[in-house]
């Protein structure tokens, strides 16, 4: 299928298209479509499923550069204060 090369290339919203219209091909579709939408949607979803983590990997990793740990100042030591007599 000339689209399993394509699939790299193609933008998320693209790839998001493609797999709605496989999963609809693959219940309503003719016997050749069935066939076609069947052979094309696991290497959809593999695609798919590799952009999510790959974007979850990358988001954790900025995410970790961003914050530099500081040590927090101390905290004022509490003063005794006389009560009334």
């Amino acid at each position: 299928m000339d689209f399993l090369t394509k699939l790299p290339e193609m933008s998320d919203d693209a790839l998001a298209n493609l797999r709605s219209n496989a999963k609809r091909l693959q219940d309503s579709g003719t016997p050749a479509q069935r066939s076609d939408a069947a052979a094309l949607l696991p290497a959809v979803e593999a695609e798919i499923g590799a952009r999510r983590l790959a974007k979850v990997k990358a988001t954790r990793s900025v995410a970790g550069k961003e914050r530099p740990r500081t040590p927090r100042p101390a905290k004022p030591k509490a003063r005794s204060v006389p009560g009334p007599e």
